[in-house]
């Protein structure tokens, strides 16, 4: 697990208003102006930020996270970080994947840096953001990737039939 990776959308978003910096003042342009294009490049990437990070965790706790886990149902859980690059640009698909899912899934959606976040990654071996995993209805692993998965997988998921990437 690497501070880049969770931390992907900070740090391009820094990395790019440095070298942005870096070129106007390289190319003489006033003080002024400098200033104005930075400060219109962060509020552009605080709005990115805004519009598209991913959200709250949806279980408050590892007992209700792990009570869902193997409870009859397939469960669908997905390791995220509200910084990641990644994370914000498959939230689209995921969120597809979730209402295509209805009642017949069980769906976690886990905040990495909170603190059920940081006690579940421990449990389940969280690798990269981000992670996403399917459970069989008895509890048992799936499939896992940092992809999400496709409709084949889920219905896959239904029957037990699935096998890991």
């Amino acid at each position: 697990m690497t501070i880049a990776n969770q931390f992907s959308y900070v740090l391009f978003a820094l990395g790019t208003l440095v070298v942005v910096l870096a070129v106007l003042r390289w190319r003489h342009v006033a003080w002024r102006s400098t200033l104005i294009a930075a400060l219109v490049l962060a509020l552009v990437f605080t709005g990115g930020f805004l519009a598209f990070r991913v959200g709250a965790s949806d279980v408050t706790s590892v007992g209700a996270a792990q009570a869902q886990i193997g409870n009859g149902k397939p469960t669908f859980l997905e390791f995220y970080s509200n910084f990641c690059a990644g994370c914000m640009a498959a939230r689209p698909a995921v969120d597809e994947l979730v209402s295509a899912m209805g009642d017949t899934f069980n769906v976690l959606r886990i905040d990495i840096h909170t603190a059920v976040g940081r006690e579940l990654r421990a449990i389940y071996g969280f690798t990269y953001s981000p992670e996403f995993v399917l459970f069989a209805a008895d509890g048992s692993e799936l499939w896992r990737a940092n992809s999400p998965p496709t409709p084949v997988e889920l219905d896959q998921a239904t029957t037990n039939t699935i096998s890991s990437p």
